[in-house]
């Protein structure tokens, strides 16, 4: 079995996943997760019109002086109810913020160092020539491409879109994941656990996790070790989904049949990826749909999944260069780590005295559930690192940071 570091890995799945090509047209209203299929380009300049950055009085430069200057108010410009004329030398007019800056006016100072004595409006010496003004189009011109296929739509996108004006979008459709776990030992969680079972953990929390990234998912419950009906699940689920996901199996015991039975009826492309938790790893493909083959330990399946599993996801998805968000964190307390692995330690993120810090959050065991819970990161320890001394920067992969 081929032995790959974890960058190995990546690059393999950038290589290896062709996104899919199925596209739809949504409303910016159901658009909320969907991957853009297209670019887009801007209907209209943004700002639309030059407009004041806070409330004030907006005039022409031309009115500076060194020393202070006064100038009579001639009316208003609120947000929506722009001021109609042109302004002459020696006036301004009132302005909010959003407020349209008059024709004649470049300049809006705020009110808090203005003096108004009726409409005659005196200025401090400190003024300068186009302070406050969001000036048409200097966030986009019309026509520019406005964002780029591959982009997955988040709230703020959404906003950006209603900005210009964009009604409807084209979408890749949402990528349909099967799932199931495998093994006799495996149990029902809502019967008594007979000898030497154990509850199926894993099939609850790989699809809690492919909601969380907003994917169509198939249950496909729990599927014995038993060939036949391995194989009559796989061929199922490859037809009906884009991607199947398995946990267990995938290693070359006597009783690990996922492995065989895919290179069976597909392709497969099995691996030791040098990460901790996690390592056995399986990835290929059964007609159109790809397979990915997690381990059975649930700490390690999670651990793969989002490191691995949810970057080959989102390139599926046709996102646009997927990855891990990291950060950077002070090491506190005490850290293992062997050269050669890269570790996706469970860690604790706080903050003191205005500094991050991180800890390991219990138990770095394969095998360790309860330190999940109590982590709100993953602490990357790349494959040439060492145990981090106390206090050195380390990156951290914030839970609501996984790609």
């Amino acid at each position: 079995m081929e032995v790959k570091t974890y960058t190995q890995t990546l690059e393999f799945l950038r290589s290896y996943i062709e996104p899919v090509a199925s596209t739809a047209e949504k409303t910016i209203s159901e658009a909320l997760g969907f991957v853009l299929a297209e670019d887009l380009h801007s209907p209209i300049d943004l700002p639309l019109f030059n407009n004041s950055a806070m409330d004030g009085w907006a005039f022409g430069s031309e009115d500076i002086k060194p020393e202070g200057f006064t100038l009579k108010e001639v009316g208003s410009s609120f947000a929506g109810h722009p001021y109609p004329k042109k302004l002459q030398s020696g006036e301004c007019v009132r302005i909010m913020t959003g407020g349209e800056v008059p024709e004649g006016a470049d300049t809006v100072v705020k009110q808090e160092i203005v003096k108004a004595d009726d409409k005659e409006i005196t200025f401090p010496s400190e003024v300068r020539a186009d302070d406050n003004v969001r000036r048409k189009g200097e966030e986009i011109r019309s026509g520019d491409v406005c964002m780029t296929k591959g982009t997955l739509l988040h709230a703020p996108e959404i906003n950006f879109l209603a900005a210009l004006g964009i009604h409807k979008v084209t979408v890749f459709k949402k990528v349909k994941v099967g799932f199931f776990s495998t093994g006799d030992e495996l149990q029902s969680i809502d019967q008594p656990l007979a000898p030497g079972k154990i509850y199926d953990s894993n099939r609850y929390c790989i699809g809690a996790m492919l909601r969380e990234k907003g994917f169509d998912i198939i249950d496909y419950g729990v599927i014995k070790d038993n060939p036949e009906t391995l194989k009559e699940c796989l061929l199922r689920a490859s037809q009906e989904c884009d991607a199947v996901i398995t946990s267990g199996g995938v290693s070359v015991g006597e009783a690990d049949f996922t492995r065989k039975v895919v290179l069976e009826i597909g392709e497969l492309i099995s691996w030791h990826c040098l990460i901790k938790p996690g390592k056995p790893l399986a990835v290929g493909k059964i007609g159109k749909a790809y397979f990915f083959g997690l381990p059975g330990n649930p700490t390690a399946a999670q651990v793969t999944f989002y490191a691995i599993v949810s970057i080959a996801l989102a390139l599926l998805s046709g996102q646009k260069d997927p990855k891990l968000v990291y950060a950077l964190a002070a090491a506190k307390g005490k850290f293992k780590k062997n050269v050669g692995y890269t570790d996706f330690q469970r860690g604790l993120l706080t903050m003191e005295d205005c500094r991050v810090t991180v800890t390991p959050a219990g138990s770095q065991k394969t095998g360790a559930l309860k330190s999940m819970i109590k982590a709100n990161c993953f602490i990357y320890l790349a494959d040439n690192q060492a145990a981090p001394a106390d206090g050195e920067l380390i990156p951290v992969v914030p839970f609501w940071g996984a790609c």
